[in-house]
């Protein structure tokens, strides 16, 4: 069976990546690509 990757690229998202993570539980895999953010979304 094949997998399905969800990958989310962001920048200062913290107030908005916890939905974004649990719209995409379904997933197999969630990849997230940070552009340099400066808040606290990487420890959410």
């Amino acid at each position: 069976m094949e997998k399905v990757t969800v990958t989310i690229i962001c920048t200062n998202e913290e107030k908005k990546i916890r939905g974004a993570l649990e719209s995409a539980k379904w997933a197999d895999e969630i990849i997230i690509v940070d552009g340099e953010s400066t808040d606290k979304k990487l420890a959410i």
